[in-house]
């Protein structure tokens, strides 16, 4: 499976919903349900990020929305059909604003209920060795949730805010 990119500027001018204030970028692109892409999700946000200017995204702002992609891609790989049926795979959306950037890590559902569940916090065991991904992404995000289309669940979104992070924020190497 070839991944597939996409990206949209609504603010362009030739597009007749562009308003004065639109300056939303909007970055899509799919990639295959397999562990390995995971990797390669998270480096192409990253280098969008880099390039992302007017204002520059700060450096620990592009590190905490790689490792939170990280953590809701491999989340569509291990928990979904994403990663169990052939042909699987999950689709990453950036939405970059002037305040805010939000992705949302759509993945293929679970066929074993008609109505898949949402992701949810749920407590790990000290010796777990996994369980601890949406604790992350509750800790470093401004907000997040399950993304629903028809009352069934396929994914879930972050938005964090592209300013430089406050002193009591968790640090974030990049």
């Amino acid at each position: 499976m070839t991944p597939d990119t996409h990206t949209r500027h609504p603010g362009h001018p030739q597009d007749p919903q562009r308003t004065q204030h639109d300056t939303q970028h909007i970055h899509t692109r799919t990639f295959p349900g397999r562990r390995t892409s995971v990797a390669d999700a998270r480096h192409w946000l990253e280098d969008l990020l880099a390039r992302s200017t007017d204002p520059k995204i700060p450096g620990e702002t592009v590190a905490a929305a790689a490792l939170l992609l990280s953590e809701a891609a491999t989340n569509a790989v291990l928990h979904t059909d994403t990663g169990h049926d052939p042909g699987g795979a999950f689709t990453v959306r950036l939405h970059i604003t002037a305040a805010t950037l939000t992705v949302h890590v759509e993945d293929d559902g679970a066929a074993e209920t008609a109505v898949p569940a949402a992701p949810a916090l749920t407590p790990a065991g000290a010796d777990a060795e996994s369980g601890r991904g949406l604790v992350l992404i509750d800790a470093f995000a401004d907000d997040w949730g399950p993304i629903s289309r028809e009352s069934q669940c396929h994914g879930l979104y972050y938005t964090l805010s592209r300013h430089e992070p406050s002193d009591d924020a968790p640090a974030v190497r990049p």
